[in-house]
């Protein structure tokens, strides 16, 4: 739900509270649910709220041939259409999904029955969007709802929002969503952001990755990094288990990007692991930096442990070809933004843009900022200034390490981010997302049973599986993460780490169902191996059984030698995967470009197609929510997806089509 904190509106966001121009009284149309939120523990709705709170709201409208959109796609990547790798440009997407006019026209002619006059609301320049302000009376009257006061028990913080809300049925078509509403969201308080003295990610996406002073492992490990690579996986550890070969090409525009929100690198930590495992690479060499909306890449006394991590991992595979680093919102919007990756999204679409800033004025980062910059100086010049829009062309591949559960955003929320990635496949884009380190709980939290609503209960409850998103979303390649046996370093299996509560994401989307390019892999698996749950827990059912299934493949994700503030780590997680993963696809893409080929862009459809270029991956599980979640099985599975990949055979797959 889109929760508003009520002192936000009243105070912080400069409002007066005051009671708008009544509704325009008249008959009703018909109306329909449009949005209703999933029941949490963690949000408890207390009382009323005030009818003359005054909110902003957005209105985000329907794009237009969105249910020709997947078969677009499918035509461009599927290896048996003969339209395969017939990319379209950035333009022609922009068109193709453009807000009607008969949709602007019909919403606004909508409100301005319901009393909001034309005069107070406005479109976006991207069309996209409506935004003006209303009242908690108005907006109930709008959207047939009640809007309450929320109590948030992780925090004890207090916000708007409603447990459902209904649009007159010949408007809902023009609609896609409307903010403040049932998607969850922590306001964002107005307060002066210190400096910081360690690295500090507040946002819900931020990645659980895991890291330990490579000392408890040998002490003599730096000075003698031949070890197996069950201890220590270096560049040439992943060279040898997937058959990677030493890249040697460089095509001008096939950058990998790598995505980091409030993560700086540490330079002196690339030298010195370069130095030691990978020395072909000259003291010195650094990613591209592509900052957005004030993201920092580097800043002095800060170690960024995932930016330092996934260029420690692309940067010697994919070496002389150099890496793209997407620096992601300033330090102040991280600490006080609760949404993910929109303005990541904005920033390579400019339709894709709002208003003044972000996206959803409850969950994304707002531009330009407004007050003192915390710090001068840092932020690339960037502090003050409007929104970036379109401001750069995607790489070809994209990695980005970073996640959050499913349900913690209402379906439209994430779905207009799902079609975003379903656009960039469209463009010969290849987005590849770490699948999250909480088996079948996706962040760390279990659903809640939909007919259990006292707060004593919901505390107790174990909860069903919980998908995490965008792994989630059909238009982007989920990795999960293995191991290697400890003992014997040979073969891998789902990876375990209890100590740390560390194992591969996966399972099933409760907002999109299963694509058709993977549904053969699923009926397999659920008629060989099915999982021993019954239908529901407390009248919930544990997982979707029609949904998309997650991960599509998968990587060694554990015990990544790198170097950490100038000190020899280990890392561990689903986040190191990914980029691995997303530098073989880079690698290939090379090896197409210099055969004058195009790019492979979304992979999906052809990996589904040839599991023989996996290496089956049948022994782990990804335990959650009080059970062992699923186990890894012949065949692709909900832990490790297809198995992990045999680069020989995945080259010739690719190279062999047009």
């Amino acid at each position: 739900m889109h929760f508003l904190s009520l002192a936000a509106f009243a105070l912080g966001m400069g409002m007066g509270v005051s009671i708008a121009s009544p509704v325009r009284p008249g008959p009703h149309p018909a109306r329909a649910l449009h949005e209703k939120r999933e029941a949490s523990a963690h949000w408890i709705a207390r009382t009323r709220a005030a009818p003359e709170i005054m909110v902003p709201v957005r209105i985000g409208l329907a794009q237009p041939n969105v249910h020709l959109a997947h078969d677009l796609l499918m035509d461009i990547a599927d290896p048996r259409s003969d339209k395969y790798g017939q990319h379209m440009t950035a333009e022609e997407v922009g068109e193709l999904f453009r807000p009607s006019g008969e949709s602007i026209t019909k919403v606004r002619e909508w409100l301005h029955d319901s009393g909001i006059d034309a005069e107070r609301h406005e479109i976006s320049a991207g069309r996209s969007w409506l935004k003006f302000d209303a009242t908690v009376a108005e907006l109930e009257s709008l959207l047939a709802t009640e809007y309450h006061v929320f109590h948030y028990t992780q925090t004890g913080e207090e916000h708007l929002g409603c447990h459902e809300y209904h649009l007159p049925q010949h408007i809902q078509e023009h609609i896609d969503l409307i903010t403040p509403a049932v998607s969850m969201t922590k306001f964002k308080r107005d307060e002066q952001v210190k400096k910081r003295a360690a690295p500090k990610v507040s946002s819900p996406a931020a990645p659980k990755t895991h890291f330990t002073p490579a000392s408890m492992v040998h002490d003599s490990l730096v000075a003698n990094i031949d070890f197996p690579c069950s201890v220590a996986v270096t560049p040439d550890c992943i060279r040898q288990l997937y058959g990677v070969p030493n890249n040697t090409l460089a095509h001008a525009g096939n950058e990998i990007g790598i995505f980091e929100s409030g993560e700086p690198y540490y330079q002196e930590d690339l030298d010195s692991l370069f130095e030691l495992v990978a020395p072909y690479i000259p003291k010195g060499t650094y990613p591209i930096v592509y900052s957005i909306d004030g993201g920092l890449a580097l800043e002095d006394g800060l170690v960024g442990p995932e930016a330092d991590l996934d260029l420690s991992i692309a940067i010697p595979l994919v070496y002389p070809q150099k890496a793209v680093f997407f620096a992601v919102d300033d330090e102040k919007e991280i600490e006080l933004a609760r949404g993910f990756g929109d303005t990541f999204l904005d920033a390579l679409d400019a339709s894709y843009c709002t208003f003044e800033g972000g996206d959803d004025p409850t969950l994304d980062p707002q531009y330009p900022d407004t007050g003192p910059n915390p710090e001068p100086g840092l932020s690339n010049g960037t502090w003050g200034k409007p929104e970036m829009c379109g401001a750069y062309k995607p790489t070809n591949v994209i990695t980005v390490s970073y996640g959050v559960a499913e349900y913690q955003y209402s379906f439209f929320y994430e779905n207009r981010q799902c079609l975003e990635f379903l656009k960039l496949g469209l463009q010969g884009v290849t987005v590849v997302y770490a699948s999250g380190d909480y088996g079948v709980a996706g962040n760390g939290i279990c659903l809640a049973p939909a007919n259990v609503t006292d707060e004593a209960q919901l505390a107790q409850y174990p909860g069903a599986f919980s998908p995490g998103f965008p792994a989630s979303c059909p238009y982007v390649t989920a990795v999960g993460a293995t191991m290697l046996n400890s003992t014997t370093g040979l073969g891998e299996t789902a990876v375990a780490w209890p100590e740390y509560q560390f194992y591969s994401g996966g399972g099933f989307s409760n907002y999109w169902p299963a694509p058709d390019y993977q549904k053969e892999a699923l009926s397999s698996y659920f008629k060989n191996s099915p999982p021993p749950y019954g239908d529901t827990v407390y009248g919930t059912p544990f997982y979707n059984k029609s949904g998309r299934g997650f991960p599509d493949l998968a990587a060694i994700g554990i015990n990544f030698f790198m170097y950490l503030g100038g000190e020899p780590n280990f890392a561990a997680g689903t986040s190191a995967a990914a980029p691995l993963v997303a530098s073989m696809i880079n690698i290939i893409n090379e090896h197409r470009l210099a055969a004058h080929k195009r790019p492979v862009g979304f992979i999906n459809p052809t990996i589904y197609q040839n599991p023989h270029i996996f290496n089956d991956i049948t022994t782990g599980n990804n335990p959650g929510c009080n059970t062992n979640g699923f186990d890894a099985v012949k065949g692709w599975d909900p832990v490790t997806g297809l198995g992990t990949p045999n680069f020989p055979k995945l080259l010739e797959v690719f190279m062999a089509m047009p």
